[in-house]
């Protein structure tokens, strides 16, 4: 232990304490670093599940949704299912969305669907719209078939463009 409060006194820690608790470090470095990784890929997970909730929750003009768009149109392609939409416009009981082009095989993460700048491609959106209500977007959450969210701050995501300034 490190500290000790006794009667309303912090007794510190002696030499010898602190010593062994710095050797017992030393001799199990690698234990205490996959415990540190752990933990901090854990509390990243849950950060992007958070901001995910909080960003189909409460939408925005300009916010990526990353979906498996077979469960929204079962005519599309089942092996290219992984796609981004783009909230176009936030109406008062629906979202309007600008479709991604380019699907992937997996799910990938927000920045991996935008990496190279791709969603500044001419291709990268289908040339139609989508119209979808609140209600339909909040059961693709609950089905994970939106697996993640982001809200860009500005032009980017994860330091990639998705969009023109002018776009803002």
């Amino acid at each position: 232990m490190l500290a000790n409060i006794q009667g309303g006194y912090i007794n510190l820690p002696s030499f010898s304490q602190i010593r062994r608790f710095v050797e017992w470090n030393g001799e199990n470095f690698e234990w205490v670093l996959v415990v540190v990784l752990l933990v901090g890929l854990m509390l990243s997970s849950w950060h992007d599940n958070r901001v995910t909730k909080m960003v189909v929750e409460q939408p925005l003009r300009n916010d990526f949704f990353f979906v498996d768009y077979f469960a929204i149109d079962d005519n599309s392609d089942a092996k290219y299912r992984y796609i981004p939409m783009r909230v176009m416009e936030v109406k008062e009981n629906s979202l309007v969305f600008k479709v991604g082009n380019v699907g992937q095989s997996k799910k990938l993460s927000p920045s991996k669907h935008v990496k190279s700048d791709r969603a500044m491609h001419p291709n990268y959106y289908r040339k139609e719209s989508l119209e979808l209500t609140l209600k339909q977007i909040s059961e693709l959450f609950e089905s994970h078939a939106i697996y993640a969210a982001v809200r860009p701050r500005n032009i980017y995501i994860n330091g990639w463009i998705v969009m023109k300034p002018n776009e803002l």
